[in-house]
C-alpha cells in the first residue's frame, strides 16, 4: 500500500531520479541469517522494488541473540518466509520472492537471472566463490561481506574482478563458527554493504572495488586494503 511521505528523509541523500532507480531494481540476498536480515531490512526500507531471498534453512534458538528476523513466536519457519513476514510490515510495496534452498552453482543463473545486483552473506568460503563465478557468469555486481565477533570484511566485486576468490578461494568455513557473532557485527557489515550497494543501483562507483574494508569493533579501527596488495 502506498505511503505518502515514506521516503522524505531520503531525499538530498537520494535524488528523485535515485529513488525511482531503486524502485526500479532487483536486488538477491543469498544468505538470509545475521548479515542477509540486516541487509533485507534496509534495502526495503530505502524502496528497492524488488528482493529475491534465498536460503535453505530454518531458524533455530541460536539465531535469537543477532537475527533480525528471528523472533520467539517464529522458531522452526524458514528464514526466507520470515524475512518476507517481517518486510511486508515494513514496506509492503517491494515485491518480496523467497526461495528456500541452498544457493549451488547449477541452480545459480536461473535463481539470479532478473537480479540487478546480488549481496553475499553467506559463511562457507566455497559457497562465496562459486556464487561471485555466477555472478561473473551473467555479468552481475556483487557485494560481499563476512562477520566474526568483533570483526569483519567487505567489499564489492565487479564482473572480471575476482574479488572474492582472491580473498577466500582456499577454505571451507570462516572463523565465525568458532568465534561467534554478536547482536552488532551484522548490523554493522550489513549496513557498510548496503551504503556500497545503493552506489552501485544508483549509478555511483562504489568506494571498495578491487579493495576490502577490514572492521574492528573492539579497537574501532577501519583499515582499506587493495586486492593488488596479496
Amino acid at each position: 500500500m502506498p505511503i505518502n511521505g515514506r521516503y522524505d528523509r531520503n531525499k538530498k541523500t537520494l535524488s528523485d531520479e535515485d529513488q525511482s532507480r531503486l524502485a526500479t531494481s532487483c536486488v538477491a540476498i543469498v544468505g538470509c541469517g545475521g548479515l542477509g536480515g540486516y541487509i533485507a531490512e534496509e534495502l526495503a526500507r530505502i524502496g528497492i522494488g524488488r528482493l529475491v531471498l534465498i536460503d535453505g534453512d530454518r531458524l533455530e534458538a541460536s539465531n535469537l541473540n543477532r537475527q533480525i528476523m528471528a523472533t520467539e513466536l517464529n522458531i522452526g519457519q524458514w528464514k526466507v518466509e520470515a524475512a518476507r513476514d517481517r518486510l511486508r510490515s515494513v514496506n509492503s510495496e517491494v515485491q518480496v520472492d523467497v526461495i528456500k534452498e541452498w544457493f549451488d552453482e547449477e541452480k545459480g543463473p536461473k535463481l539470479l537471472l532478473e537480479a540487478d545486483l546480488v549481496f553475499d552473506a553467506l559463511d562457507s568460503l566455497s559457497a562465496r566463490v562459486i556464487l561471485e563465478r555466477v555472478c561473473h557468469q551473467l555479468q552481475l555486481p556483487l557485494v560481499f561481506a563476512s562477520i566474526a565477533g568483533w570483526f569483519g570484511q567487505i567489499g564489492v566485486s565487479l564482473p572480471g574482478d575476482f574479488s572474492v576468490l582472491r580473498l577466500f578461494g582456499h577454505g571451507e568455513k570462516g572463523v565465525e563458527s568458532s568465534w561467534g557473532n554478536p547482536a552488532f557485527t551484522p548490523a554493522v557489515l550489513a549496513s557498510l554493504s548496503v551504503a556500497e550497494g545503493i552506489k552501485i543501483l544508483i549509478g555511483r562507483m562504489p568506494a571498495l572495488r578491487r579493495a576490502w574494508l577490514q572492521v574492528d569493533l573492539l579497537t574501532m579501527e577501519f583499515d582499506r586494503f587493495e586486492i593488488g596488495d596479496i
